[in-house]
């Protein structure tokens, strides 16, 4: 059965790949993100394959040791301007910290890329700040996830508030807890030919925490919500609560894009061995670093071969460690299959997300099982390796969700529009 409607595709471009291996991988070039050519690369494919969007995940300040694991190497914004001119109509949407931004200087700034792109760019509002970037922002220590929250609320009241003065030309007044401020129209700063253009540059507004809380923010504010989800049931589950609370505010309930990591092959022996050609690269140690460190565990407290849900409510710690949507998303993993430690480090390769290792026509079965069940609008697609990953998408998975009417045509307007505008 095909469900009555085509779905939303966005391409997460991890750099290397989502796998920790990506950057060993055969033939790979660990400077290779560093260079513009990367990323025309990955816009060209990203066209190519149907993509109506390329996301890039970040944090203020490297991600990991790049000696190590060399990841998240660029600015967002700067590489999705190269994506920006070399594609037409795709999508371009960079993660910002509602901690470590100003909302007017923000606004400003997104209005000026909604512009230059021609309505095509969003924003991923996340509120998260952690290592070097804490003293960089003058901070002492890491805020908590009330005080985030609270921080990003304001935020967005801020900035929705900036945007409704320019459209309107209009005195600009906040005075939320966080970033009062009074500007004079003529203070506004944003030029009359942006201002005019405002409906359509108007930057998307996503929205990633699978929290109460994030569901609660992503209702009152986004345009569509990046989700971690593991299990179908749970999914639909959250995603009808989102949508619930989007409806007790009369707004428009955000698109649901879940994330799934690839690995595609023609069969699933080849698609196993590609995965383990890539994960068998992984630096040591490093998944169940990042694995332990999600939960708030000492590694050296874990046994591999135990249950994980016991395990983790044994020994999980700090419960701010990690955010709560992929937490939870692994651990009801975990508990669907009475899966030891040791399995599901496999899948968390994903690092919270969906891991998918199999053909392209049972990687579309799953997707239209997901919208059928309520659980997604489309998915935000994370690959093993860049470009091959997205390469290998365009050639054999696309034409398979263009052979069943699931991919939707690209926006004759601009993607902003667009997204605003999909069928719920």
């Amino acid at each position: 059965m095909t469900p009555d409607r085509t779905l939303v595709l966005g391409a997460n471009v991890y750099d290397y790949g989502t796998d920790a291996g990506a950057w060993r991988a055969p033939g790979e070039d660990p400077l290779r993100v560093l260079d513009a050519e990367f990323w025309r690369d990955a816009a060209r494919t990203a066209e190519r394959a149907g993509m109506h969007a390329i996301f890039l995940a970040d944090s203020p300040g490297l991600a990991s040791n790049p000696a190590i694991r060399p990841n998240r190497l660029v600015e967002p914004l700067a590489a999705l301007s190269a994506v920006a001119a070399e594609s037409e109509h795709l999508g371009i949407i960079s993660t910002v910290s509602t901690s470590t931004n100003d909302p007017v200087e923000l606004a400003r700034r997104l209005l000026s890329l909604g512009a230059y792109s021609g309505g095509r760019f969003g924003w991923n509002v996340v509120t998260g700040v952690t290592g070097n970037a804490l003293a960089d922002f003058g901070l002492d220590g890491e805020p908590s996830r009330e005080a985030r929250y609270e921080r990003a609320e304001d935020f967005l009241a801020a900035y929705g508030g900036f945007l409704a003065a320019v459209r309107a030309g209009t005195d600009y007044v906040h005075d939320g807890p966080y970033y009062p401020r009074t500007l004079a129209r003529m203070e506004l700063g944003v030029a009359d030919h942006v201002r005019e253009m405002l409906d359509d540059a108007a930057p998307l507004i996503v929205q990633a925490g699978g929290s109460p809380r994030g569901r609660q923010l992503a209702a009152e504010s986004a345009d569509a919500v990046f989700a971690a989800e593991t299990m179908r049931d749970t999914a639909a589950a959250n995603a009808a609560d989102l949508r619930r609370r989007a409806a007790e505010l009369g707004r428009p309930a955000p698109l649901v894009l879940p994330g799934i990591h690839l690995v595609v092959g023609s069969t699933e022996e080849e698609a196993e061995r590609r995965f383990r050609t890539i994960h068998d690269r992984s630096p040591e140690g490093y998944v169940l670093r990042r694995f332990t460190a999600m939960f708030g565990i000492d590694p050296r407290s874990l046994d591999l071969d135990a249950p994980a849900v016991a395990e983790i409510a044994r020994l999980a710690g700090d419960p701010a460690a990690a955010p709560v949507g992929f937490r939870n998303a692994i651990a009801a993993y975990g508990a669907s299959g009475n899966l030891s430690v040791r399995e599901v480090l496999r899948y968390f390769a994903g690092f919270g997300h969906q891991l998918f290792v199999g053909t392209p026509e049972r990687l579309v079965d799953i997707m239209i099982e997901w919208v059928e069940a309520g659980a997604a609008d489309g998915f935000n697609l994370l690959f093993d390796t860049n470009p091959w990953g997205l390469r290998e998408f365009a050639e054999h998975v696309t034409p398979v969700l263009r052979a069943r009417g699931l991919l939707a045509e690209g926006p004759a307007t601009g993607f902003t529009r667009w997204m605003r505008e999909m069928p719920r």
